[in-house]
């Protein structure tokens, strides 16, 4: 009898502990903005929007490895685009990302990115990129999972208020391992 506990015991494991897949590609699509406060907001008047408003659009793809149930590394794609300044950049960069917490239905993770932004016309800047993520993912029964996370993002753009453009944005995305 115990014997059979201790197998059901080990199959039930690893049944849930397969939810992250280890030693397998992934892909990751993700979108974000972020917010930042309404200039023509007062606070008597009607009709002037509302206090706090998107300010950017952040469009992401990336395709990494997962190398085990902590640790992943990945290379991606980006665009965006900040309405108030008219900016718009490409960046390409790595990024490792760790696992803190890793549960059977989620994991919550830390990512660093490095990267350059390039632009294919004027109308979008060069510079280095640095990103510093925390986030959650949700694993469900399929191969894709939700995704939602928070970024502190700087690119470095020559004629710019000290050199760089920093940003926090929120987005949510999907993976499919």
């Amino acid at each position: 009898m115990k014997k059979l506990l201790l197998i059901l015991f080990v199959a039930i494991s690893q049944i849930t502990q397969a939810q992250i897949k280890e030693k397998q590609p992934f892909f990751i699509g993700n979108i974000g903005t972020t917010f930042g406060i309404n200039q023509q907001f007062k606070l008597s008047e009607e009709g002037n929007g509302p206090f706090i408003t998107p300010k950017s659009i952040l469009l992401r793809a990336e395709v990494g490895y997962q190398l085990d149930r902590r640790w992943s590394g990945s290379i991606s794609i980006g665009y965006d685009h900040h309405f108030r300044y008219s900016i718009n950049s490409i960046p390409q960069f790595g990024t490792i990302r760790y696992n803190f917490i890793s549960r059977n239905s989620s994991a919550y993770f830390i990512d660093a990115s490095y990267g350059r932004t390039w632009r294919p016309s004027e109308s979008f800047s060069n510079g280095d990129y640095y990103k510093l993520g925390l986030g959650i993912m949700s694993f469900s029964s399929s191969r894709w999972n939700g995704l939602v996370r928070l970024d502190f993002h700087r690119k470095k753009i020559a004629q710019f208020e000290n050199g760089n453009l920093d940003s926090v944005s929120l987005g949510i995305g999907f993976s499919f391992y």
